[in-house]
């Protein structure tokens, strides 16, 4: 599996700050889903780390070494910079970098799923390097707890590329934790195989 270039650099780059700092992180969104059968176009990155407090001056000093950049409200680049990290994960949840033209949003997990996230995250290889990524199931119930319509149809591709290898006891257990009755109800009734 291969992305195009400056997403794959974005990628290694994002990757690199985190190995070098020693914090469990996994890629999410439409760059996990490539590698779950189902690519589709994307100019972002999502991750998911688990950073503590202490640590954010670190990151922010580490993002800053390795040439990523904030924009601020008026869209001007700016060094990475601790308190905006933390102003906007306390007001939005997660906070925004870039490398080059890539944007890359940084989460940090504020519900269980995301700690069962990061424990069941699986190491892939991207050309010559390795990384964490979201698994599949993850995904899907990361993406109904969105619930766009963009992220119904990416459920639906996910659970038809990956037919009868998914841990469908992991999704049903987390249903009831995670989702409102009535999404949990759609979620169930595309998991249901068809003909039935």
């Amino acid at each position: 599996m291969s992305l195009p270039a400056q997403l794959g650099d974005a990628v290694r780059q994002t990757v690199s700050v985190f190995d070098g700092l020693g914090l469990p992180y996994a890629i999410g969104g439409a760059v996990a889903m490539a590698f779950g059968g189902y690519p589709r176009g994307t100019r972002d990155v999502d991750v998911l780390v688990l950073l503590p407090a202490l640590r954010s001056q670190e990151l922010a000093d580490a993002f800053n070494a390795a040439g990523f950049r904030m924009h601020d409200e008026s869209d001007r680049s700016m060094p990475v910079d601790v308190a905006q990290m933390s102003r906007w994960s306390r007001e939005i949840g997660h906070f925004r970098v870039w490398w080059k033209d890539v944007k890359v949003e940084v989460f940090t997990p504020r519900v269980p799923l995301q700690d069962a996230v990061l424990k069941r995250r699986i190491q892939i290889q991207l050309e010559g390097g390795l990384l964490w990524i979201t698994s599949v199931e993850d995904l899907i119930l990361l993406k109904m707890i969105f619930h766009r319509p963009k992220d119904i149809e990416d459920v639906r591709r996910l659970l038809a590329a990956n037919q009868g290898s998914l841990d469908l006891a992991y999704i049903e257990s987390w249903i009831p934790k995670t989702l409102p009755d009535s999404v949990g109800a759609e979620l169930r009734d595309m998991m249901r195989p068809t003909g039935d």
